[in-house]
């Protein structure tokens, strides 16, 4: 079984102050990341975190004195399509075409 690249770019939001980083993750080719896979990524980073918008693929962190969000924004896969994880506004227009149900 072969790996592929999954680099996820996230915002590190803190009050006014917003960082734009990116991590990577190591998949196998047939599966996409989870929401372990990137709780594990953020936590090789330094921020233990926890999701806390799962349409948003927002996480915050499980030290209730830290004040920061990730938001993750775009994943895309080497040697593949550029993929946007979520659209929040496209989301919700799909939802209405489709009365409510994804």
């Amino acid at each position: 079984m072969s790996l592929r690249e999954c680099i996820f770019h996230f915002k590190f939001i803190d009050g006014p102050q917003t960082k734009m980083l990116r991590a990577l993750i190591f998949l196998p080719d047939d599966r996409q990341p989870s929401i372990k896979d990137f709780i594990a990524a953020f936590a090789q980073l330094g921020y233990h975190v926890k999701l806390v918008d799962e349409q948003e693929l927002i996480f915050a962190p499980t030290n209730s004195k830290e004040t920061y969000k990730l938001d993750i924004t775009k994943i895309e896969y080497k040697g593949g399509e550029e993929k946007a994880q979520h659209d929040g506004d496209l989301k919700a227009i799909i939802e209405q075409l489709r009365g409510g149900r994804w």
